[in-house]
């Protein structure tokens, strides 16, 4: 029999392999979506206490999310380009102190809504398009999720900046946010 301490040492130790294999997944930067869709699949089978062992279910399930994935991974990529254009920018022009803060809030609602399409690829959603329109939904219908996805994200960013080796381990735990974040479909 299992106690307690160990079943939550071993969610611990599924959360910290899918930040490496998440990471391992987004070394050519377009996969990065389709990783972190796997690993969002993976942590949601490993909570249900399906379909161990996470190693190869994961690379069953990056395959399977990179068909679209790989797409949505490049524009996004675009669109973080666009953005860094656009703060610079926005830093020469008049009225600078109020664009850049309303850039960073359109960014952070962006990135939101980028994490939860792949959570809702990973739940069961086999197109991107559609999931991304189902996310943006679940967002506006579910502000406080939303939030909780972008606190998340935020905390993620901060133990990145302050320690960059965490950039290895940190899609684990926030797979898991956008699983646990995630609506019953």
């Amino acid at each position: 029999m299992r106690t307690p301490w160990r079943t939550g040492l071993g969610d611990f130790s599924d959360c910290l392999l899918t930040g490496l294999l998440v990471a391992l997944a987004s070394v050519p930067v377009v996969t990065a979506a389709p990783a972190f869709a796997a690993g969002c699949r993976a942590l949601d089978r490993a909570r249900h206490g399906i379909g161990r062992p996470l190693w190869t279910t994961f690379w069953a399930d990056f395959r399977e999310a990179a068909r679209g994935g790989v797409a949505f991974g490049g524009l996004g990529l675009l669109a973080a380009v666009l953005f860094v254009v656009d703060l610079e920018a926005a830093r020469s022009m008049p009225g600078a102190g109020v664009l850049g803060p309303a850039l960073w809030v359109l960014a952070a609602a962006v990135a939101v809504v980028a994490v939860r399409t792949c959570e809702v690829v990973a739940t069961g959603e086999p197109s991107w398009r559609r999931a991304v329109v189902t996310a943006a939904r679940e967002t506006a219908a579910s502000p406080r999720d939303g939030l909780l996805t972008a606190t998340a994200l935020a905390v993620a960013a901060v133990l990145v900046w302050m320690l960059p080796i965490l950039a290895l381990l940190v899609a684990g735990p926030l797979a898991l946010a956008a699983v646990a974040t995630g609506g019953p479909r």
